[in-house]
């Protein structure tokens, strides 16, 4: 005779499974495609540090990759078997308001990434997302060694100082480039008095790097310096 405290296990973990399958999806499946998609979106965000160009800190951006791709694959496996849940989801995403500004738009694509992951692994189709991280990282770093040698400003100088500095003469921008060599304008701000540029610039060695800190600094008294290594961040 059966141990009714065995019965009432199994019923108990058979209600469980049953609750957490979806129509197509049995639950260790989808467990399955959640820690699949987990170690897809943590490869997204290895690739994304490691290729990216975007001058912005990468942790403040790819910390969300592993997160955004779970909560995409388990709205995906609820919401493809009724039709009222697909309507409910539509209507909640049109409220839904993202404070959060995107500032290069390599990030925008690979949030996007971590979506198709997360749609292909909910509706069941992990070969799909397997294909799709695996032609992305071909497009990625062949991109990437394309123009390996023109991507080589890997320094960011910020200068503040008086308005008139960046508005007579040659401006800072210009002097900057006389002593440091190509430059690129990524920013440039005038507020009343006060004047802001910042400047992507090639990246050399510690040494050099001191010597045109010295070199601006004499020939701009009157202005505060900030220099970043982006390799830093990546």
């Amino acid at each position: 005779m059966p141990d009714p405290t065995s019965q009432q296990i199994q019923a108990s973990w058979d209600k469980l499974t049953e609750s957490i399958s979806t129509q197509h999806i049995p639950a260790l499946t989808l467990v399955g495609y959640l820690l699949l998609g987990g170690m897809m979106a943590i490869y997204i965000r290895w690739l994304y540090r490691r290729f990216g160009a975007s001058p912005s800190d990468a942790d403040s951006i790819t910390r969300v990759f592993p997160l955004l791709t779970l909560v995409t694959i388990g709205v995906i496996s609820v919401v493809k078997s009724s039709m009222a849940l697909s309507l409910g989801l539509v209507g909640a995403l049109s409220i839904v308001r993202f404070r959060a500004a995107i500032k290069e738009p390599e990030e925008l694509v690979y949030l996007f990434l971590c979506i198709g992951v997360g749609l292909g692994l909910g509706a069941g189709q992990p070969l799909l997302s397997l294909a799709l991280i695996g032609v992305a990282t071909v497009y990625i770093v062949g991109m990437h060694l394309a123009g390996k040698g023109r991507r080589d400003q890997r320094l960011l100088l910020t200068i503040i100082g008086p308005a008139a500095r960046f508005t007579e003469g040659d401006g800072v921008v210009s002097l900057v480039g006389r002593i440091c060599g190509p430059v690129t304008l990524q920013r440039f701000d005038l507020e009343g008095p006060r004047g802001q540029a910042r400047i992507g610039l090639k990246s050399l060695d510690s040494v050099a790097t001191a010597r045109w800190i010295t070199q601006l600094r004499e020939q701009l008294p009157d202005c505060e310096f900030s220099f970043v290594d982006l390799n830093s961040l990546a």
